[in-house]
């Protein structure tokens, strides 16, 4: 029947849906090596700037 085609047509459209969900969300979790590079590089440049201001107020 009519009823049936709709039917089978709404259950595969929640399928594809939920699959393009369950793909988004993996893709967003993942962080790249170079994004963790870049923000330890960030981590240790701001660390040794603070360090630098840190011994050079010692002097004075």
């Amino acid at each position: 029947m009519i009823l049936d085609d709709i039917d089978e047509a709404l259950q595969e459209a929640t399928r594809a849906q939920r699959r393009r969900k369950r793909q988004r969300r993996t893709r967003r979790s993942r962080i790249g090596w170079r994004q963790v590079i870049a923000q330890v590089l960030y981590v240790l440049a701001i660390t040794a700037f603070v360090l630098a201001l840190l011994s050079h107020s010692d002097g004075r």
